[in-house]
């Protein structure tokens, strides 16, 4: 892998570590080759591809009019990087593709978040400025507790993925669904959870801490409308709870 700006530290050591995990997490997931022609790649679906690897020729990475990488044989990248970086074709290529949709979907944010996290943080280094902070991927079981009554409250979960059962003093009194936050009253006041949340079937969350929480409200307002309405989901439970005692 060539770089041609100025690395954060350990950068491409956690480069190199998650284009092997992503590699590894492949194994056994079929692939396809590519030869592209000079000039030719934007004529490609790149959209459908998940994960590139170069086997011939340089592939490099773009913001704006900026390289950031170029990837040389034997290295791999998520295939369609966002609509803030492109790459760019210098010469013509030999590639190995795996697409999205034979990859599990339990396993596709792992990609995502990995090579995106890494963008982002060389974008704004480059750029010097402070990257914003990234949330991680949790993956829960049926039955499983996402948070639990009692804890003392120091991050947020957003459930993107299947639904939880939120129960009081181990009664059901609501149900989360995707898109929910969950735990958020909690750490914004910084007190112990009032409710444990436990998955019904297999879910996906994205655990925020409050650190990273304030920081995400001040560099993506639209955060702040899916926080004021998951707060008037939890009054109106609250509501539904009083009329029904």
């Amino acid at each position: 892998m060539i770089l041609d700006t100025q690395l954060p530290e350990n950068w491409l050591l956690r480069a190199q570590a998650r284009q092997l995990f992503a590699l590894n997490g492949l194994d056994g997931i079929a692939s396809q080759s590519y030869s592209v022609a000079e000039n030719s790649l934007e004529a490609l679906p790149i959209e459908q591809w998940a994960l590139v690897r170069v086997l011939g020729g340089s592939l490099s990475l773009f913001r704006g009019d900026e390289c950031l990488l170029a990837l040389e044989p034997g290295d791999c990248w998520l295939a369609y990087p966002g609509s803030l970086f492109r790459w760019v074709q210098e010469s013509p290529l030999e590639l190995e593709v795996w697409l999205w949709s034979d990859i599990p979907a339990a396993n596709q944010p792992e990609f995502i978040f990995g090579f995106s996290d890494l963008m982002l943080e060389l974008a704004a280094f480059s750029a010097g400025l402070s990257a914003d902070p990234v949330p991680g991927f949790e993956f829960f079981q049926d039955g499983e507790a996402i948070i639990s009554q009692g804890v003392i409250a120091d991050s947020v979960y957003t459930l993107i993925e299947g639904r939880a059962r939120v129960l009081v003093d181990g009664k059901v009194v609501g149900v989360a669904r995707e898109n929910e936050i969950l735990g958020l009253q909690a750490m914004l006041l910084k007190t112990h959870r009032t409710a444990t949340v436990v998955a019904d079937g297999p879910c996906t969350a994205v655990k925020v801490s409050y650190e990273n929480f304030r920081s995400l409200i001040e560099t993506r307002p639209d955060l702040v409308i899916a926080t004021m309405e998951t707060m008037a989901q939890q009054l109106s439970r609250a509501n539904e709870r009083l009329l029904n005692k």
